[in-house]
């Protein structure tokens, strides 16, 4: 049983569109934590087995985990919380649920950075890799999609890039800045086969940007 949360999102619907297609013939079967059932493709529509509620919440995600063998981790971004709160805080009930139930493996989405002098004051960055820690924490093989950037950011320029032409941001002129339409080509939650704790990069060092140093968590 592989869990899916955030499925209707800009990263959590195209994961559930590949699991569609690759799960049956492994003779896996998915599960959904969403929100709002009514927003889930059509293709998913009597194919996924569908929890109600939100994945912050404990009862939620008891029910959730139950029988799990692996889960896809995504934390819906929150502007209303403090970093750390919305990423560890939101992610501390899934570390408790994780462990009650044995899961075997999680892929989650985070963020460049770890290993570098700013590491630990880089805002929502540092918030992420704090939640990594949190989840290799559980004891469950865990993979973090450690991402450059994401082209949705690019929304909340889109105002000032359709009347103005102008695009801001606060990076030198001349530096690369790979982003990520969907982190999907990295550990799969259908692939339980690995067994490897640490960040996998989706920027190759060919894209210009330098990709964190090799770092795996210690065993529980």
């Amino acid at each position: 049983m592989i869990v899916i949360t955030a499925p209707t999102g800009n990263i959590g619907r195209p994961v559930l569109s590949q699991l569609l297609e690759s799960a049956p013939a492994a003779g896996e079967e998915l599960r959904v934590i969403v929100r709002d059932p009514t927003r889930l493709p059509d293709t998913a529509r009597g194919r996924v087995e569908v929890i109600t509620g939100s994945h912050a919440d404990a009862k939620v995600l008891d029910r959730a985990f139950e029988g799990a063998d692996a889960v896809f981790w995504l934390v819906p971004p929150d502007a209303s919380r403090p970093p750390h709160d919305g990423y560890s805080g939101f992610t501390r009930p899934a570390v408790q649920a994780l462990a009650a139930h044995g899961v075997g493996h999680v892929v989650g989405v985070s963020a460049l950075g770890r290993g570098t002098p700013v590491a630990d004051r880089a805002g929502l960055v540092t918030a992420s890799l704090a939640m990594d820690d949190l989840i290799a924490s559980s004891g469950v093989a865990y993979r973090a999609l450690a991402n450059p950037s994401f082209f949705e950011n690019l929304l909340e320029e889109a105002d000032s890039i359709r009347d103005k032409s102008v695009f801001t941001d606060v990076v030198d002129a001349d530096r690369r800045a790979p982003s990520s339409l969907s982190p999907t080509s990295r550990p799969s939650p259908q692939a339980c086969c690995w067994t490897a704790r640490g960040p996998a990069p989706t920027a190759s060092p060919s894209s210009g940007r330098r990709t964190c140093p090799p770092t795996t968590w210690p065993a529980s």
